[in-house]
């Protein structure tokens, strides 16, 4: 039987591919994630904002000098990069094979490949695009396009007569590599093996109708007979090892060396502001203009940037600002952790936005969230146990308590003791017990933030509380009436006697969005003139309430996320801030 892939020359092939596979992914990396951030830092004077480089992952950024005036449009890399890098290798590789046989075509067509799986992944990941349209459409054909290009070279070097043969070749030398890195990354970024994400499941299949359509029909005979030696995959060890032992000792160490003289800059530029008043009293009621200020990527609190977005907000006539900082939990479990020393809501981060927003005379809500593993969102935690539901109210005490404890070192105006636990927010009790504590910790105002609809509604517990906090996302009809809602909240607030504020309230800018607030999923146009109306509905509905205490708009993030082009909830860079500022800044409370 002749079995192509067991002779010898088609060993040294595959070895040669296997050994060039790392440092070609590497530099896919650094095509894709890093060249046109540091063109744009040496060229156009951007600044760098982030710089990690190690065995795993190749992440540069760099945005313009003011971040608040240069609203993005903001995904994890830019789709244009995407396309220039391809497409340039693409004619690259057109203008080598021309030149190149064998092996060294093989190898041309493997770096090709590899570049358009590496583009292919980061378009299918956990933050695609958006929905399926034509442009997206037309940008998944080029990488599949190139991921073809790629392996017809590959083949047209190799050189094998029989069809499974070369399907078998091509799929061996591409898509086994790419599911062995794939694991090694795991341990390099998780410290363990971890369950497959779905986005490398669909790149690597992707391989397997590529190499079925290219290797049909294939060459008849070698146009050029590769040379039996192994030097080709022993200079690709070589080369595998010297990149590897250099990004693992000099990657971690430029990494580090590039965030200490950021946050030496920080401390530097904080050195201006005075300490946070932690003797100062605690008005109990007052009213706020205030905005969600989330940390988002690449800018934790405490950063250069998010100080900058702060000083933009006051020019709004925000007066006050929401910080969240995260705890994480997962569905059916009792414990909480991840919280007090996460990278971009950091303790130290939220005594500096804290002692910022202070200086620039704005109060600060300090409100917990929850990241909830296998679910949506808080709302979804439920315990089926008396004693489980014990358990966990134990856990969420011990979260709440750091909190409260560091609302009192950074003199938060308002602390919230937690939000949008639907299912556990019945057991009044449990609430009751928290608030209390919360109460030894903390000496300012307490507010709860209740998810729209039959929790707001049917929480007993507000008369422990000093606010009645809604997260504000009742569905308007389309002439945008505010009746019924005006309605709900105010049957509340008359049962209790107690001031409401929205600790949450937004729309999306998108179609739709008066139906569906809560919801800025992509697929729906972009709708800037909807989400301002929204805006102006909700002002005119509660901004005059003699009950109604302020809200959070959700949200404004420190990376300064939002432009014309997105869809999101945000409202910066967008209509919907100018109706911000018209209502914040009218004096009229």
């Amino acid at each position: 039987m002749n079995v192509q892939w067991i002779k010898p020359r088609w060993v040294r092939i595959w070895l040669a591919c296997l050994t060039f596979y790392f440092p070609f992914w590497w530099l896919a990396q650094f095509l894709l994630f890093a060249v046109t951030p540091l063109l744009a830092a040496l060229l156009l004077g951007y600044r760098l904002k982030l710089l990690e480089i190690s065995l795993g992952r190749t992440l540069v950024w760099s945005a313009p000098p003011n971040v608040a005036a240069h609203p993005q449009d903001f995904h994890f890399i830019p789709r244009e990069n995407l396309l220039i890098a391809v497409v340039a290798a693409m004619l690259v590789g057109a203008a080598l094979v021309r030149r190149l046989r064998g092996l060294f075509r093989v190898l041309v067509g493997l770096g090709v490949a590899v570049l358009a799986e590496a583009a292919l992944e980061t378009i299918l990941g956990p933050r695609p695009f958006g929905p399926i349209h034509l442009a997206g459409a037309i940008e998944a054909v080029i990488f599949f396009g190139a991921l073809c290009l790629g392996l017809m070279w590959m083949l047209s070097g190799w050189c094998l007569t029989r069809y499974w043969a070369r399907v078998a070749s091509v799929v061996a030398a591409v898509a086994l590599p790419a599911a062995g890195w794939l694991l090694l990354r795991d341990i390099f970024r998780r410290g363990s093996f971890g369950p497959p994400r779905y986005w490398d499941f669909l790149t690597l299949l992707a391989i397997v109708p590529a190499a079925v359509l290219m290797s049909w029909p294939g060459p008849r005979a070698p146009s050029e007979p590769i040379a039996p030696s192994l030097k080709p995959a022993l200079w690709g060890a070589a080369t595998t090892i010297l990149l590897a032992a250099g990004l693992a000792w000099g990657g971690p160490r430029l990494s580090r060396a590039f965030r200490e003289r950021q946050q030496a800059a920080n401390l530097a530029a904080l050195a201006a502001y005075p300490p946070n008043p932690v003797d100062a009293p605690y008005p109990k009621i007052f009213f706020q203009k205030g905005v969600n200020f989330s940390a988002e990527f690449p800018d934790p609190y405490g950063s250069s940037d998010a100080r900058e977005m702060l000083k933009a907000l006051k020019g709004y006539g925000v007066n006050a600002v929401a910080l969240i900082p995260y705890g994480w939990t997962r569905v059916g479990s009792v414990r909480i952790g991840g919280f007090g020393r996460h990278s971009w809501e950091s303790d130290e981060g939220v005594r500096e936005m804290a002692r910022v927003a202070h200086a620039l005379g704005m109060k600060v809500m300090l409100k917990p969230g929850m990241w909830v593993r296998g679910a949506r969102y808080a709302g979804d935690l439920r315990f089926h146990s008396a004693a489980q539901r014990d358990e966990w109210f134990a856990a969420y005490a011990k979260f709440i308590d750091h909190y409260a404890r560091l609302a009192t070192q950074a003199h938060a105006d308002v602390f919230c003791v937690g939000g949008e636990f639907v299912r556990l927010s019945a057991d009044a009790a449990g609430w009751r017990k928290i608030i209390a504590r919360v109460r030894m910790l903390y000496p300012g105002p307490l507010t709860y933030a209740a998810s729209f609809g039959g929790e707001f509604e049917r929480i007993q517990f507000w008369d422990a509380l000093d606010y009645i906090g809604l997260q504000d996302y009742y569905p308007l009809p389309a002439d945008l009436s505010t009746a019924s809602v005006v309605a709900r909240v105010e049957a509340v607030q008359t049962r209790f006697d107690k001031p409401v504020i929205f600790t949450e309230a937004g729309f999306p800018s998108m179609a739709g969005a008066n139906r569906r607030p809560w919801d800025d999923s992509p697929g729906a146009p972009v709708a800037l003139a909807l989400q301002a109306r929204c805006y102006e509905a909700i002002f005119r509905a509660f901004y005059r309430q003699p009950w109604f205490e302020g809200m959070y708009w959700w949200k404004v993030g420190t990376n300064g996320a939002g432009g014309p082009r997105d869809s999101s909830l945000t409202p910066w860079g967008k209509p919907a801030m100018a109706v911000i500022k018209k209502w914040y800044a009218s004096n009229s409370r």
